[in-house]
């Protein structure tokens, strides 16, 4: 039987990528299992730790990609949690599928010396979902670590939180090392298929989610994905719905480099 081909979504915390993972899982030709090397993520909790500690990072990752009984126990999983959230189940054959992927972080990545292995895969096609405002996926960050909502397909109300000042310009300091160690990775790269998307294009409007799952359909070689994920936004349009102390982060970030992300 005919393998499908591969994709790999390279991101960073907070930046969208669960929606497109739910977006691409659509897709009645694709499937995407997410993130995988996480230390607090299913597969990894159950057979990642002692696969990755014995074998290394790439004899786990290539079992993901081309293992049936993986697959298919991920399938029952999903019909599991679909029916516990009240969602239609999406149960996929791998013999229709066009392509199938996983999904991970820079941080993650480099935790277990994993980024070569995307350099040598080169049927690997890369999805690069980005966040350009720092200052959001900071605070998008924050309010995760208060609520444990990482995602939700129902509409919630979110209490503002406060930033600590002290510890922000570092913060922003790692995020924006993070985007630059991540560029310089792949633009080792030059000759790979790579999908650059950012959250702010891909969530514009609804037109631009639409004309984006347009593109990334064609770049994965999969019919169109016409349906949009009902994942809910849950961080607020504006500073100060978001933040307690909005007027004080607006005053540290000020003349810095960061007062771009202001917003």
């Amino acid at each position: 039987m005919k393998q499908p081909g591969r994709h790999f979504i390279f991101t960073s915390g907070r930046s969208g990528s669960n929606y497109l993972s739910n977006t691409l899982n659509l897709s009645p030709e694709c499937v995407n299992f997410g993130e995988v090397l996480g230390f607090r993520t299913l597969p990894y909790k159950l057979f990642g730790k002692h696969v990755c500690k014995t074998f290394g990072a790439e004899t786990y990752l290539n079992y993901l990609y081309h293992s049936d009984i993986y697959f298919y126990l991920a399938q029952f999983y999903s019909a599991y949690s679909h029916v516990r959230t009240g969602r239609k189940i999406n149960f996929k054959f791998k013999r229709k599928l066009r392509s199938i992927g996983l999904k991970d972080f820079l941080v993650t990545m480099e935790r277990h010396n994993a980024l070569d292995y995307l350099r040598q895969n080169e049927d690997i096609k890369i999805i690069y979902l980005h966040r350009e405002n720092l200052l959001k996926r900071f605070i998008s960050a924050q309010h995760l670590m208060k609520s444990r909502i990482p995602a939700s397909y129902k509409s919630i109300d979110i209490e503002p939180i406060e930033l600590n000042l002290d510890d922000l310009v570092n913060h922003l300091d790692i995020y924006n090392s993070e985007a630059e160690r991540e560029l310089e990775f792949l633009n080792s790269m030059p000759d790979r298929k790579i999908l650059n998307i950012t959250y702010e294009s891909y969530f514009a409007d609804s037109n631009s989610i639409t004309d984006w799952n347009k593109t990334i359909s064609e770049f994965l070689d999969i019919s169109l994905i016409s349906t949009v994920s009902k994942q809910k936004k849950i961080l607020a349009d504006t500073l100060p719905d978001a933040v307690s102390n909005s007027s004080e982060v607006v005053g540290k970030l000020t003349g810095t480099r960061y007062e771009k992300y202001l917003y």
